[in-house]
């Protein structure tokens, strides 16, 4: 057992269980002792059976540890399950995606980890059907090629479904000529992949996908650094840096995790054992922090609450396996407060690192980002790989989310397969943000619009939004972005921005711009979880438990209010048609009474027991809070001048925003 398939040496972890690594053979061991109470469908369920791979690898793991027969026992019975099958996966793509790659992948290893204790016949039974289902997947992989998850560099069914198929490479190397085809077709997948990525770690599809596929990322990568010594933890920027993507799009309270994209909750955004790797792989003691944290105090009531499956309790393999205790913990209080992902335009801040610290979030940019955009583009130019595929990136250009320790106030829509403009906390024009409605993919589906009535569309450089300022002055934040070309052509749409201005959170407003050659009605929207409570025509009262925010809006033009609630209803997988997720949001938008060319709308956000007072007069518009004083003057050429004013020791800095 000292040279196993994703392990390597056993014995250097075995002498651990006891010691360094008694926490996470513990938590294995409590994994592996529920798969007792499963009963598993003698024929295929109507439903994923993707926890069935992992099952097979965490108890397989728990015997070569430990030894108890029992654990062997349940992996048998798993395994026989899997081999009774004639079909993995269920209603679509059966074979060939999900739950064939889960159970492809554990079953590998199981069979790897414990082919020392099987018999002869149960050995050739399990590798027949890893066969069979291995040239099932390799070859739609290069049927497909050019479109669908083949190419789909940037989704999780390319990611996990080249794992599963790298993982039976590896096993059947020994016996099966194929096999070599099977890791060499993944790492030529993986090398398109890890060359694509975004360098600053981002994830244009939001946290619970980023938890749910790009833990695959890491698997592989350290599939392919036991099996073949290739590092990708040194030269893959993306795996360096996209901790921080997920650290800094966690609520205050850092359970739960700020909804952008496609979010079936807001527990479904944790993977202690991708924070144990990062902090294993660099040395960092803040992902480990992390870890234990959500170890500690989070791990039970992510997987009740979670709705994707299997979840995080069957990752105790992975945990075990990655934890490196040599690397100590940090505290989070340690790192800067303001985050800024360039690649997806996506500003994070934080009013401190408590568990009651006020999270804003706003993102401006490339659909899927703007190395996917660009890059995804010039493949489908050169080699005709359709490699984009954006259904759960949902059209987000200056939306925002801001939540208080465990309360949200502004949210997005959640899982969302048919998006509708008020869906999101975003700039309306004539109700419309996009070329199309009430689809799953916003964005491509508009990008194809345009590209039917005109083949050279440069659809690259005119359909994206874009960052245009962004100035981090110690706890003061200004961000502007910009995206005009959003909306449809025909709207003759000049600017369509919003700038961010805040002090450390103390309260925070938004100037939003919409400049058009013709007249239009435009509308902002809010949408939240709980309702508002009207004080005036301009001004509405969130009475939050974490403290009341007074939400007041100015304009140059006369503008009226609507309230009204929303369901937003959706399947999860097409695996499980039956199966659908919902959620309310509330919905407070502010328009243009009458069409016009031009419109300024300012949004001011502010809090109970702070003493912020805000004024509009004229062209300027007058915070204060405390002994600092702000004003924002606007130019006739689009440009805010922002001027701050501190009274004690006379503190003036001045920012001109174009």
């Amino acid at each position: 057992m000292s040279n196993l398939i994703f392990i390597g040496d056993i014995r250097p972890y075995k002498e651990q269980i006891k010691g360094l690594r008694k926490k996470q053979y513990r938590r294995l061991l409590e994994q592996a002792d529920r798969y007792e109470a499963y009963q598993l469908p003698v024929h295929h369920p109507k439903e994923s059976t993707t926890y069935m791979g992992v099952a097979i690898m965490n108890l397989a793991l728990a015997y070569c540890l430990s030894g108890e027969e029992k654990y062997l026992f349940e992996a048998k019975r798993f395994i026989g399950t899997v081999l009774s099958y004639e079909q993995w996966g269920n209603a679509h793509l059966v074979n060939v995606d999900l739950s064939a790659s889960w159970i492809l992948f554990g079953l590998s290893l199981g069979y790897d980890w414990l082919k020392l204790f099987l018999g002869e016949e149960e050995k050739e039974q399990i590798l027949a059907k890893i066969r069979h289902h291995a040239d099932i997947m390799y070859q739609y992989k290069l049927d497909t090629t050019g479109h669908g998850w083949s190419t789909n560099y940037y989704q999780n069914h390319n990611w996990i479904n080249m794992t599963g198929l790298a993982a039976a490479g590896y096993v059947l190397s020994d016996t099966y000529d194929k096999a070599i085809q099977y890791t060499e077709e993944a790492k030529k997948n993986f090398g398109k992949v890890f060359s694509l990525l975004a360098d600053d770690g981002s994830n244009y599809e939001g946290v619970p996908y980023w938890r749910y596929g790009g833990m695959w990322l890491f698997v592989y990568a350290h599939l392919l650094k036991v099996q073949e010594n290739i590092d990708y933890f040194k030269t893959s920027n993306y795996l360096k840096h996209t901790f921080y993507y997920r650290l800094y799009q966690s609520c205050g309270d850092f359970e739960q995790q700020m909804n952008f994209g496609d979010s079936h909750d807001r527990h479904s955004g944790h993977a202690p054992c991708v924070y144990y790797k990062v902090a294993a792989e660099y040395g960092d003691g803040f992902a480990q922090t992390f870890a234990n944290l959500v170890l500690d105090e989070f791990l039970m009531v992510e997987a009740q609450k979670s709705k994707i499956k299997p979840g995080i309790l069957p990752e105790a393999a992975f945990e075990f396996l990655w934890y490196e205790p040599k690397v100590s913990e940090k505290p989070l209080s340690l790192l800067p407060k303001v985050r800024y992902f360039e690649d997806l335009g996506l500003l994070s801040m934080r009013e401190n690192w408590s568990r009651s610290s006020k999270v804003l979030t706003m993102k401006c940019g490339y659909p899927g980002g703007r190395k996917q955009w660009m890059n995804g583009w010039d493949l489908y130019r050169r080699e005709g790989l359709d490699c984009l595929s954006l259904s759960h990136h949902h059209p987000d250009n200056l939306s925002y989310i801001f939540t208080r320790g465990s309360e949200y106030l502004t949210c997005e829509d959640g899982y969302n397969r048919n998006i509708m403009p008020d869906n999101h906390n975003v700039i309306l024009v004539d109700n419309q943000y996009s070329d199309v409605e009430n689809v799953n993919d916003i964005y491509m589906s508009s990008a194809g619009k345009r590209l039917e009535k005109d083949p050279f569309y440069p659809i690259e450089d005119r359909y994206r939004g874009e960052v245009v300022y962004l100035e981090i002055d110690d706890s003061m934040v200004i961000y502007k972005g910009e995206t005009s070309g959003i909306y449809p052509e025909e709207f003759g749409m000049k600017e369509v921005s919003r700038l961010l201005f805040t002090d450390e959170l103390f309260f925070f407003l938004f100037v939003d711009v919409c400049v058009s050659d013709r007249n239009h009605i435009y509308r902002i929207i809010s949408n939240t979880d709980m309702p508002a409570q009207k004080q005036n025509d301009h001004t509405y009262y969130y009475p939050m438990e974490t403290g009341g925010i007074t939400y007041t809006v100015f304009s140059d033009q006369e503008i009226c209010s609507k309230q009204y609630s929303q369901e937003i209803v959706s399947v999860m997988t097409s695996q499980e048609p039956d199966k659908l997720c919902s959620s309310y949001i509330n919905t407070l938008s502010f328009q243009s009474v009458a069409p016009t060319k031009k419109q300024t709308l300012i949004e001011c956000f502010t809090f109970d027991g702070t003493n912020t007072e805000v004024t509009f007069e004229g062209a300027n518009l007058h915070v204060r809070h405390g002994d600092k004083e702000y004003q924002l003057i606007f130019g006739d050429e689009m440009t805010v001048s922002i001027i701050k004013v501190c009274s004690k020791g006379g503190e003036r800095k001045s920012y001109r925003v174009p």
